[in-house]
């Protein structure tokens, strides 16, 4: 898929713009605060109906006005056709070729995002929240009906936990709740485990290549789903379930489930977490964004990839080494950068260049 014109009105800080982008790379440059970041959010909400870094969706309309709005016309394998996302106060609504989106799957079939931005260290140096997301997300990325799934054991486990919190719990009703949260969290556990699957050869592989370093990368996902399927899995989180039942009664919380799953991380048999230097951590949050892309063409899909402000975080080598792996992807890559040159030879004719200054967007030689 390639995104090959972008229009938006009354978007972050960015002047209206309409942007024929039909390119393999597109290149947003300018100074760090002028706007860069927000050209990419664009793309990233088109993409995914989401904010790239504001939990809010009021955020992403210029201040002081109400409205705001981001088109794009996505090109794929069936023909181009015309998104758009209108942003009004808390909301925000998809049209798909001029109509109401009725059917999320319908519109993710065509435009799908992979980001990587400063911020995405977190990923592994923090908490097992920010892994266990980035997992979903590529599940996602993979299946779009996953993100069914997660609203299915989102909703069990508020339902749960309010009732644990009453002041008299209703036991039959905590059955009841814990039979749907084994059946959900079954589902969800089997889908991350088969993407992870997927993922962690490519993250070794691509770890290898952007590091430049003979590096043993393990990446694991440990639950007390266990089992070889999601009837194994179920039956497994219902005994744990059972076996909880005193202590979440006790302590008025939930302790069990898929929420509480980690994505291990490791070099050289050592948590990344807490022994990977910064430039380790880098280059293996890339390969992790990558090996999303890379099992993605596998399938057949070409999802457009995002680099945020990319010379800030690796060096000209690590650059160097992650450019080739991109052309070698062939997918749609957008990039912000405070230089141009920091990027090294692009494939000739197929970049289109963006310079960004006070959220004004021009084309560059």
């Amino acid at each position: 898929m390639r995104l090959v014109r972008l229009v938006t009105q009354g978007f972050r800080n960015l002047d209206g713009l309409d942007l024929q982008t039909d390119a393999r790379f597109v290149v947003v440059h300018g100074p760090n605060a002028q706007g860069k970041t927000n050209l990419l959010e664009a793309v990233w909400l088109l993409a995914t109906l989401r904010p790239l870094r504001s939990h809010r969706v009021r955020d992403l309309v210029t201040w002081e006005q109400e409205q705001a709005t981001v088109s794009g016309w996505v090109r794929g394998e069936a023909g181009t056709r015309h998104l758009r996302v209108d942003l009004g106060g808390p909301r925000r609504t998809a049209q798909l070729d001029g109509k109401a989106v009725g059917d999320l799957d319908d519109y993710f079939a065509w435009v799908r995002a992979i980001a990587f931005t400063p911020a995405d260290g977190a990923i592994v140096t923090e908490g097992p929240a920010l892994r266990r997301t980035w997992l979903d997300r590529a599940a996602f990325t993979a299946q779009p009906a996953h993100l069914g799934r997660v609203r299915e054991l989102q909703r069990v486990l508020a339902q749960k936990s309010a009732l644990l919190a009453s002041d008299r719990p209703d036991t039959a009703l905590l059955d009841v709740l814990d039979q749907q949260l084994a059946r959900a969290g079954a589902a969800l556990v089997e889908a991350r485990v088969q993407t992870l699957r997927a993922l962690a050869p490519h993250v070794r592989t691509l770890h290898r290549a952007i590091a430049g370093l003979e590096v043993d990368v393990q990446v694991r996902y440990r639950t007390e789903a266990t089992g070889d399927d999601p009837a194994a899995r179920q039956e497994a989180l219902a005994v744990r379930l059972r076996s909880a039942r005193r202590d979440e009664l006790r302590r008025r919380r939930t302790l069990v489930g898929p929420q509480k799953d980690e994505v291990r991380l490791d070099l050289e048999g050592h948590a990344a977490r807490h022994f990977g230097s910064r430039g380790q951590v880098r280059s293996l949050v890339l390969a992790m964004k990558l090996a999303e892309l890379v099992a993605a063409r596998a399938r057949g899909d070409r999802p457009i990839f995002l680099l945020d402000d990319l010379s800030s975080e690796l060096d000209r080598a690590r650059t160097a080494r992650l450019v080739e792996q991109l052309v070698d992807l062939d997918a749609q890559v957008w990039v912000s950068t405070t230089d141009p040159a920091h990027l090294g030879a692009l494939p000739p004719g197929e970049v289109v260049t963006l310079g960004v200054a006070e959220g004004r967007v021009t084309v560059s030689d």
